[in-house]
């Protein structure tokens, strides 16, 4: 006997597999357990598929939408403690001379308590989901798992010790040790490669034969930046996405964040290897990374997602911003007001996100599908009248208008109220923290 919830007389907004996303109105969604049961028009039929439940909730679905949740496919969520620190800089003095000095300078409460206060304001922004490339895995594994928050949490694989690399297993035995004993089905694995600029050249392939013997993702930057590229070229004679192909580094589980600077031979690898590519909109603007050509990889059949990146270079988690920002973007710099829809920058950032993070099933509203799911209250003058549902969500939703999260058949934030994170704990903890490191 299950308790359920029925979503009743709602908006349905969802992305298909090979179909386009759909609008139903007047609908009804059944949930139980952490399972979408029923979706359609019928209230008859969405209440017997309750049928077994000892007790239902019913959700007015009034002035409502109901959608996935977002998967953020990029970022880095401890860097929550670095936010408003270390703006307008270039990304080489931004890194070098601000972020990395104060990272070698933490300490665990900074990883956990850094983590919680991102989860929270992504929670509050529609997103159950992030790829986080970060160190302090367990950690951060172990705050999403209290909050009830899907990660796809990178591990080191490595170690450095007297300026020499070598490859350190211990860290990706005790994070897949985690996700086995206490994950929750919430934690997903990759293996962090930052760049093509941080290692030594021989370094590169013993890191994707660790990648292929522990059948891991890898979570990388790449052509973030011109210099980026052109240091690439003084040194290996070839593109970042040239020399990660050739150690082995790309394939249909890479997430590759940014890609800003490419050229078309590297869109074709990239399509070629099927490698996600997170697109972080505000963070390559701010840091004048430049403007990702993501008219061309989409036509190029690469496959495409979108990503925050961390609040120290982005300053907030809001994905309602970057799908605007990147369907703009696109529409500003080819001057075409028909590329990169309403219907493309959502589904990059629903299901599209889920996949690259290896959730299979999250990021639709069909039956079977986890029940991770966000509810917009679009009685606001924001949003109001509401026209197309999609374009509502697209180019005039915002956070405020996040009314409910649930992640796995589980209220996160409902009416407006976390449910999951102690929010003056966490403030009293990463304001102590700012305050060491800044």
């Amino acid at each position: 006997m299950n308790k359920s919830i029925l979503f009743s007389d709602i908006t349905i907004v969802t992305p298909h597999d090979g179909a386009p996303v759909s609008i139903v109105e007047h609908a009804y969604c059944s949930v139980t357990g952490n399972k979408i049961v029923y979706v359609g028009t019928s209230k008859d039929e969405a209440s017997e598929a309750l049928k077994d439940a000892s007790e239902v909730f019913q959700y007015d679905g009034k002035n409502k939408i109901l959608c996935p949740t977002f998967a953020n496919a990029h970022g880095h969520t401890p860097m929550s403690i670095f936010r408003n620190i270390a703006d307008d800089r270039s990304l080489q003095d931004w890194l070098f001379g601000q972020i990395i000095p104060r990272e070698d300078r933490m300490i665990a409460d900074d990883f956990y308590y850094g983590n919680l206060l991102t989860l929270a304001e992504m929670i509050e922004g529609g997103t159950g989901c992030v790829a986080n490339m970060y160190d302090g895995a367990l950690l951060i594994a172990k705050g999403a798992v209290e909050t009830g928050f899907r990660v796809q949490q990178t591990s080191m694989g490595k170690k450095c010790v007297d300026g020499k690399w070598s490859v350190d297993r211990t860290s990706v035995d005790e994070l897949n040790s985690f996700i086995a004993n206490e994950g929750k089905g919430l934690i997903t694995h990759s293996l962090l490669v930052h760049s093509i600029y941080l290692y030594p050249e021989d370094f590169y392939k013993p890191l994707a034969e660790l990648a292929k013997e522990y059948d891991l993702p890898v979570s990388v930057h790449i052509s973030e930046t011109i210099t980026e590229n052109d240091n690439c070229q003084k040194s290996y004679g070839c593109s970042p996405v040239q020399k990660l192909d050739w150690a082995g580094l790309l394939n249909d589980k890479t997430v590759a964040a940014h890609c800003v600077h490419l050229t078309p031979e590297d869109r074709k690898i990239l399509a070629d290897r099927k490698v996600w590519v997170a697109h972080n909109p505000s963070s390559n603007m701010k840091l004048a990374s430049g403007f990702a050509d993501m008219v061309n990889m989409q036509k190029d059949g690469v496959r495409l997602c979108i990503g925050s990146d961390g609040a120290a270079s982005n300053n907030n988690q809001d994905m309602f911003m970057e799908m605007r920002l990147a369907s703009f973007m696109a529409k500003g710099t080819t001057l075409d007001p028909t590329v990169l829809t309403a219907e493309d920058v959502f589904t990059m950032s629903t299901r599209n996100g889920y996949l690259a993070c290896g959730f299979e099933d999250c990021g639709i509203i069909e039956q079977g599908m986890r029940a991770d799911l966000q509810i917009i209250d679009y009685d606001c003058p924001q949003m109001w009248p509401l026209g197309n549902p999609l374009s509502a969500l697209v180019y005039s939703c915002g956070p405020k208008c996040v009314e409910s999260v649930m992640i796995d058949g589980q209220f996160v934030l409902y009416k407006h109220e976390l449910k999951t994170i102690d929010m003056e704990k966490v403030k009293a903890e990463t304001k102590k923290t700012m305050e060491r490191l800044k």
